[in-house]
């Protein structure tokens, strides 16, 4: 079996019938217990079969002294092993059929010169033994379809329901921080269709992972953290094939001379020159950001908008200094104030007093005094998004409890649906915490991308529009 063949069907690695954990420990913390403990948490279906020279049960299942004890081949193999113990382990693997590997063990490329001959090795057996390895330093595999978690995290300590919320967003990364911090922080918002570790990438890299997400049809949206690249023409030449079907969200680091440093020492990646990975994923059409914040800001915006037709908006702020900060996000990010028409105008003018000169972005404050809260920031949302000349309209509000404990997002639901085609987002950045996810939650349940910050709106929107550019070919 050739390496192009292994790299075809990479469902071992996402929804295996069958896994081994070699390394597996009867010591709470231990890698080699969480990886178990996650799956048995998640109702895994397939079987589990641990892998301990000593132990004769680990977390009530039959353990085995090695791989070869196991009575069937597994599907997958996870490897929790020293690194001076990994080639025979993978040595093992092959002989005995298995399908795929995921190396979670640390100790290789990213540590000095003799690791990293270790992973060329690795790679030399992959291709030799048909088998496919992700890793070294790799957490795995997460795929709540499958109620499959490889991480070496304990699952307990971050979700106490045991739960990862299902969804159509894709993670492909270097770290293993997404599994042990961002889906705790994240796992109310976004839901997750997989997430892949990659670690050093002896083997498996973000190309063949792009590409297997951009086939996977659980998948719509794909976000990257992404080090370095291993094959950069490989790499646009998927990217151009996957973003005509789904965005792709890129959060490249190691844009520095120290970045790069500690990049090397994280996992064996040497960085490029930046400027060249700007104009890579400007090639494939993806969506370049700077921090995990933004990734995730984006990635909601394409989870609750539709894509705008055009790049004029209109803000609908609580106060002027809001308006003026909204109003140069959107300078910074390409998009355009809307020019209101004067028919738009004059609906807004009705909650406001007679002496009140209307003007986008629209500041509310006056209107609320006048004619309510909610009066006030329907009729403004209302009127800009009938405007011909708005492609989408950002509400900016504080986090207060304007209507007394009454639902403030489904003031904005029917205008949603009435508007199907052009974006709404929300802004909830001031006021009590407790309060703010109130909305987050409301507003997420009407199907509105909701933000603690104006720019977090303004960026989403604008790799909603770049988007749609790309998709009609005018960028």
């Amino acid at each position: 079996m050739g390496i192009d063949r292994r790299r075809e069907n990479l469902d071992s690695f996402f929804a295996p019938e069958s896994v081994a954990v070699i390394g597996a420990s009867r010591q709470p913390g231990k890698g080699g217990y969480n990886v178990i403990e996650n799956l048995r948490r998640l109702g895994y279906p397939g079987r589990i079969f641990p892998v301990n020279l000593r132990a004769e049960n680990i977390l009530g299942l039959a353990s085995y002294a090695a791989l070869k004890n196991v009575p069937a081949p597994p599907e997958l193999a996870v490897i929790v092993l020293p690194p001076a113990a990994v080639l025979a382990s993978v040595h093992e693997c092959i002989d005995a059929g298995v399908k795929a590997v995921i190396i979670e063990s640390a100790g290789f490329g990213e540590m000095d010169e003799a690791g990293a001959s270790l992973e060329r090795r690795l790679a030399e057996m992959a291709a030799a033994g048909g088998i496919s390895i992700m890793g070294p330093n790799s957490v795995g595999i997460i795929n709540p379809y499958a109620r499959f978690d490889t991480s070496l995290g304990r699952l307990a300590l971050f979700l106490p329901r045991d739960e990862i919320r299902r969804g159509t967003v894709g993670f492909i990364g270097q770290t293993g921080l997404f599994t042990g911090v961002y889906l705790p922080l994240i796992n109310g918002e976004i839901g997750i269709s997989k997430v892949a570790c990659l670690g050093n990438r002896c083997d498996i890299d973000e190309s063949d992972m792009l590409e297997y997400f951009g086939r996977d049809a659980r998948t719509r949206i794909i976000a990257m953290y992404l080090e370095s690249i291993k094959d950069g023409r490989r790499f646009l030449e998927a990217g151009r094939r996957v973003i005509a079907e789904k965005p792709v969200i890129v959060m490249k680091s190691a844009v520095t001379g120290e970045g790069a440093r500690a990049s090397a020492t994280h996992t064996g990646a040497i960085a490029g020159e930046d400027r060249l990975y700007d104009a890579l994923f400007r090639q494939a059409g993806m969506f370049r950001v700077e921090s995990f914040d933004r990734l995730w800001d984006v990635v909601k915006g394409f989870l609750h908008a539709p894509l705008p037709a055009g790049d004029r908006v209109a803000i609908v702020n609580l106060a002027g200094s809001g308006c003026v900060t909204a109003a140069d996000a959107c300078a910074r990010y390409g998009l355009k104030i809307a020019a209101l028409a004067p028919g738009t105008r004059d609906k807004i003018k009705a909650v406001y007093p007679d002496w009140w000169r209307v003007r986008n972005p629209v500041d509310v404050w006056v209107a609320i005094e006048a004619s309510g809260f909610a009066a006030a920031y329907q009729t403004a949302t209302r009127a800009a998004l009938e405007d011909d000349g708005v492609d989408a309209a950002i509400v900016v509000m504080g986090a207060i409890d304007w209507l007394g404990g009454e639902d403030v997002p489904g003031l904005f639901g029917e205008i949603k649906k009435d508007f199907p085609g052009k974006p709404l987002l929300a802004v909830c950045p001031l006021g009590d915490r407790e309060i703010y996810l109130r909305l987050l939650r409301g507003f997420q349940d009407c199907g509105i991308a909701c933000y603690t910050r104006d720019e977090d709106a303004v960026a989403a929107l604008a790799a909603l529009w770049r988007y749609r550019q790309f998709a009609r070919g005018s960028v």
